[in-house]
């Protein structure tokens, strides 16, 4: 696994969602500690880089995935003497999820924690509604060929 002990947790966070957003799983695993956890609020917690990489993989499968990033803002550790204590990284984005010619844009707010160059944990908080009406939107903009 690489480590990025000298890089910036943003940078970390940007790589990551750059590799998921280019469909390569390889890279955004390389960006994952062994004990990584991913939470979509209100659905399981996938727990450890094994189980993590396999539900990027899955999504990678399954649809396209694309992000543009609105706000990233770094937190300091809670104890910056503890190279144990991750840094905080927060993001206000809109993802995209695509199935053929469908695409879903939906608003997330995430929460990523990065330690030792690498993210060991991973919160994303999102509304069902506003899915949904990202859902109608596409659905609309597929049916009439208008664009995004």
């Amino acid at each position: 696994m690489r480590t990025h002990m000298l890089t910036e947790p943003d940078v970390v966070v940007h790589e990551f969602f750059d590799a998921l957003a280019s469909g390569s799983t390889a890279a955004a695993a390389n960006l994952l500690a062994d004990d990584v956890w991913w939470e979509n609020v209100g659905l399981p917690v996938v727990r450890g880089r094994r189980a993590v990489v396999k539900a990027i993989g899955a999504m990678h499968r399954r649809v396209r995935f694309d992000v543009r990033t609105h706000h990233l803002a770094v937190g300091a550790p809670a104890d910056p003497t503890d190279p144990r204590v991750p840094t905080i990284v927060l993001t206000e984005r809109t993802d995209t999820l695509a199935v053929g010619p469908l695409a879903v844009d939906f608003w997330v707010c995430g929460r990523l924690e990065v330690r030792g160059g690498v993210i060991c944990g991973w919160k994303d908080y999102f509304s069902t509604t506003n899915v949904a009406m990202g859902v109608a939107l596409g659905t609309l903009r597929m049916l009439t060929g208008g664009g995004r």
